[in-house]
């Protein structure tokens, strides 16, 4: 398994080489702690917590983080997101999702309300 700069290998278990650069990249240009807050998830679990059928979860391609309240922190993190390379980000009150999925539509930005 290889080793992150800032993701232990149980953050990062499952989950794509290609995504984990990203991340370790972002996690560099932000400054600040990134968590992870749902990584690789098998179909079963995806399903359990209602995810959607395809999700790239379930590839290893995909993580959803922690994104903080303040909005210069919020909007500083989502700049070092898209400075480290991801071309498919979810913002949302919560949490932001991030993909490296190159079967989906690229690039895509959405945002919208944690559920």
């Amino acid at each position: 398994m290889k080793q992150w700069k800032y993701f232990t290998p149980a953050e990062s278990e499952g989950l794509t080489d290609d995504l984990m650069y990203k991340l370790d990249r972002a996690r560099e240009y932000y400054g600040h702690a990134i968590v992870i807050t749902s990584g690789y998830r098998d179909p079963i679990k995806n399903e359990s917590i209602g995810g959607v059928k395809n999700s790239s979860h379930t590839t290893g391609e995909a993580v959803d983080i922690r994104i903080p309240l303040d909005r210069e922190m919020r909007d500083k993190l989502l700049w070092a997101l898209g400075r480290a390379g991801f071309d498919r980000v979810g913002a949302y009150n919560l949490h932001a999702h991030v993909d490296v999925d190159k079967s989906k539509p690229i690039p895509a930005f959405w945002s919208g309300e944690s559920h």
